[in-house]
């Protein structure tokens, strides 16, 4: 049976990596990528996170919005009096007020907490931003993985049949006494090393391709190898420059820091005087017509704090430190995303000169293995030496396979340093939608009244 991958020609083009040729109905590394996207929770679950900020900006209107209240109260008396016959004397008295208020002036705190909700929003985002980076760079490493499991295995199954022939091949010749049982200890010797190598490969595959599962909730069928990246920095100094611009995680520190700042602000807003307005109708009936009444009043109301509370000064004292906090937070994500840069660049050259190296390799394997096999036609070598060349040249193969993936992963991993492994970056914003397009959730207290009519 022709076995997968077998025979491949491996293929370079410039920086381009492939490890052979795929069928027309392969899937390829897009559709893994899309997969992700729809089935991971993660990433549903970042984004209502973000739908929950977004909303947070509504309710900075809570300074500014009309206030109703209505309240009832029924009295009723029985007292002791020496006046009255029988001794007791009852009244009932019912009141109904009803309240309306609203700040014609807050101090200018709605203002100032829409800006620090939507400083907040933009830290969300770029976390969220991170949460697709960390998906997408998973799902690409399990496609890679499953492809590189596969081609293990397909070199170790060769390695098994070629190492299976060699025993078969002593056998005959010890039978014949043209060879030694040594000769053919050392061949079964070779075959049990080369199918414990065969099961660890079998192994990793299988566990390549539950990972695949879970990242995508698809089976990995007929994988296809992408390309290598090829709008990558070309120096260590451009690739940690563009990180410290655009990684999410400096975003989002970035993002808190001027929050952070904002947050004085707003608290300066909450100390400001204060304009209201408020009108009031109230009713009561008692006993008696002399009682009864029915008031409308109209206030306007101005208010100022005439002192620094220490509650307000302690405050202060906790929006400093929050803001240190996030200026040291800044100041280590650009650190740590310029060095996260400059070891995924320093990787992906170290990837292409091993690549450059074993390819190199297996073309002077295989060029001994022929050699070796042409003296032993000719009685120079042993059927050990050639088994030997010919396992020289499987190591190297297998080699390679791990060359050739170290490069495609090395490619993508510095992209997810660089911030640009996000949807919208590798133009996957149609799959799950972007975050502006999410609709608000449905509100639980829809009505005017909170107390009728309400799920």
């Amino acid at each position: 049976m022709q076995r997968f991958l077998r025979g491949l020609a491996l293929t370079i083009v410039g920086p381009g990596v492939f490890f052979g040729s795929y069928s027309a109905f392969a899937s390829d590394l897009e559709t893994t990528m899309r997969a992700a996207l729809v089935h991971s929770a993660s990433l549903a679950a970042a984004r209502q996170n973000w739908i929950a900020v977004r909303e947070d900006i509504g309710t900075n209107s809570a300074t500014r919005d009309w206030k109703a209240t209505g309240t009832i109260t029924g009295t009723h008396a029985r007292t002791d009096a020496a006046t009255v016959s029988g001794g007791y004397k009852d009244a009932q008295t019912a009141v109904g007020t009803i309240s309306l208020s609203k700040n014609l002036y807050d101090g200018g705190q709605q203002t100032e907490g829409v800006k620090l909700d939507q400083l907040l929003l933009d830290k969300e985002t770029a976390t969220y931003e991170g949460r697709e980076q960390t998906v997408l760079l998973a799902a690409i490493e399990a496609h890679l993985a499953v492809i590189k499991a596969k081609r293990d295995v397909e070199l170790n199954l060769i390695n098994v049949e070629r190492l299976e022939s060699h025993v078969n091949a002593a056998q005959i010749r010890v039978d014949a006494g043209a060879a030694t049982p040594t000769r053919l200890a050392e061949a079964e010797a070779r075959l049990a090393r080369g199918r414990s190598s065969l099961i660890v490969a079998e192994t990793a595959l299988s566990n390549a391709e539950d990972s695949f599962r879970v990242l995508t909730g698809t089976d990995p069928a007929a994988l296809e190898v992408p390309p290598a990246l090829t709008n990558l920095p070309q120096t260590v100094i451009e690739a940690e420059e563009f990180a410290r611009k655009s990684h999410p995680d400096v975003l989002a520190a970035r993002a808190g820091e001027l929050a952070a700042e904002q947050s004085f602000s707003t608290l300066t807003a909450s100390v400001r005087p204060s304009l209201a307005f408020s009108l009031n109708a109230s009713d009561t009936n008692a006993e008696g017509e002399g009682s009864d009444k029915t008031v409308l009043s109209a206030q306007l109301t101005m208010s100022t704090p005439l002192m620094i509370t220490s509650a307000t000064r302690a405050k202060t004292r906790n929006l400093s430190a929050k803001l240190a906090a996030a200026r040291y937070a800044r100041d280590d994500a650009l650190r740590s995303s310029g060095l996260q840069a400059r070891e995924t660049f320093r990787n992906l050259e170290t990837a292409r000169g091993q690549l450059a190296a074993v390819m190199a390799e297996v073309e002077a394997s295989r060029l001994v293995a022929v050699g070796i096999r042409n003296e032993f036609e000719f009685g120079q070598k042993t059927s050990l030496d050639v088994q030997d060349a010919e396992q020289d040249v499987n190591d190297a193969e297998i080699r390679l396979v791990s060359a050739q993936h170290g490069v495609l992963t090395a490619g993508y991993r510095l992209q997810a340093a660089l911030g640009r492994l996000t949807s919208s970056a590798m133009g996957l914003d149609d799959v799950i939608g972007t975050l502006q397009s999410e609709p608000a959730p449905t509100a639980r207290l829809g009505k005017i009244l909170p107390f009728v009519g309400n799920d």
